[in-house]
């Protein structure tokens, strides 16, 4: 067990590491004191070392390449990659670095025993993750038109109450979250080039931003809603925002107990999000009518992982936090990576690429419908089963020689899902 001086040394360099963005002031913005840090050149937050160091980049990092870059590398050539490439550093690197601010002051707060302090030193990276997520946000949206996160003026997305879903399927969604959007210091900027905000202020603005979107939501077609990939990013967003509102309602309130409690949940809603919705999972269950047979040993993957989350950063346990999430969500990562994630993702890569360019108001038929096809017509020439089961079981059979009958998940967290095999006519 760590001894006090250890435990002090370690939590107050993982905070100081934490607090060094490269786009972001790591000053505070409340009334705590303490001396804001120089004005760096502000910077976009693409990947996860341009953001916040912390104890949830052992998260970040394995999901930002090996889920959603498989996922990215599916749609290549197509505009859903843009949209892949842009949901990923909204979902992945900007929301997860509030949590990782969050985090980071917890465990600080857990030495001193001075939450204001430490939750106003944090101040700065919480407004600066928040606003590259509402810069992301519309991108991740529109790319489906052509439009690029990552260019010059990405940001301009955001900016001046626009509507950049304007003359598409989902201008109802961009409508509801223009006004919202425009209200943010950064809004047709630089994040991190803006005025600062308090940690109340940044709450209610984030409240505001998870309400419009689910009202937009609500309008859009239900098809986009529903779609296989493109749905469960939508979903992703949907919960994530609502789920950051109500941790940094805690967090505004400096409130250690409550805030890790709702970054826990927070987290592990991301987890189960990404890793039953965005990768089609539940979608591909559905169609099988084997709810869960999947889905179900991920989600108690992603329970383990979490379950301790909070205690352990109230206890400032730095290296129990890391070696945890580290080791426990490579074990279940690895199944999906090398498994899952080909065997889903082969005949949506195949169907996608037959689908032709898209632009325009018709963009998101011309994507989404291959994308729901792929998964529901088979999408291999083993066909085991002449149900729509193949679209996930001819990939995975084909995987393992189809002759032998074993089942790629054996001795894996997804081992619940070998159950499927027993419908394989071998």
């Amino acid at each position: 067990m760590l001894n006090q001086l250890t435990r002090n040394v370690l939590a107050t360099s993982v905070l100081s590491a934490g607090l060094i963005l490269g786009g972001c002031s790591g000053g505070s913005s409340g009334s705590s004191g303490s001396a804001p840090a120089s004005n760096p050149q502000p910077q976009s937050n693409r990947t996860v070392a341009d953001g916040v160091s912390g104890p949830l980049d052992e998260v970040q990092t394995p999901l930002s390449e090996s889920v959603f870059g498989q996922l990215v590398g599916a749609a290549a050539g197509t505009p859903l990659e843009g949209t892949l490439d842009c949901a990923g550093q909204a979902i992945v690197i900007d929301l997860v670095d509030v949590l990782d601010s969050i985090a980071l002051a917890l465990m600080q707060t857990a030495e001193t025993q001075d939450p204001a302090t430490a939750f106003e030193a944090a101040a700065g990276n919480v407004q600066f993750s928040v606003e590259e997520f509402a810069n992301d946000l519309p991108g991740a949206l529109t790319a489906l038109n052509g439009s690029d996160c990552n260019s010059a003026g990405g940001g301009d997305t955001g900016g001046g109450g626009d509507n950049p879903l304007a003359g598409t399927p989902l201008e109802p969604l961009g409508a509801a979250l223009a006004p919202v959007l425009s209200q943010f210091p950064g809004a047709g900027g630089e994040p991190g080039d803006s005025p600062d905000m308090d940690l109340r202020s940044v709450s209610v603005l984030v409240s505001q931003l998870a309400l419009a979107f689910d009202a937009g939501l609500a309008q859009i077609p239900a098809e986009a809603r529903t779609a296989p990939v493109f749905g469960g990013i939508l979903t992703t967003l949907s919960t994530g925002l609502a789920d950051l509102s109500v941790t940094l309602t805690h967090f505004g309130a400096y409130n250690g107990d409550s805030t890790a409690a709702a970054l826990e949940t927070t987290l592990n809603n991301l987890l189960v999000n990404v890793l039953t919705n965005v990768v089609p999972v539940n979608f591909a269950e559905a169609q099988a009518g084997q709810e869960g047979t999947l889905s179900g040993p991920i989600i108690s993957g992603v329970n383990q992982i979490t379950s301790a989350l909070g205690d352990n950063l109230l206890a400032a346990a730095v290296p129990q936090l890391t070696a945890a999430l580290d080791g426990e969500l490579s074990v279940l990562l690895d199944p999906i990576e090398n498994t899952l994630l080909p065997a889903l993702l082969g005949p949506v890569s195949t169907a996608l690429a037959g689908g032709g360019s898209a632009g325009g108001a018709g963009s998101l038929g011309v994507i989404l419908g291959p994308l729901t096809e792929a998964l529901t017509g088979g999408g291999s020439a083993s066909n085991p089963t002449g149900t729509p089961l193949d679209a996930l079981l001819g990939p995975l059979l084909d995987l393992t020689g189809g002759s032998s009958g074993s089942c790629p998940f054996a001795g894996t967290p997804l081992a619940g899902g070998c159950t499927l095999f027993s419908l394989l006519p071998i």
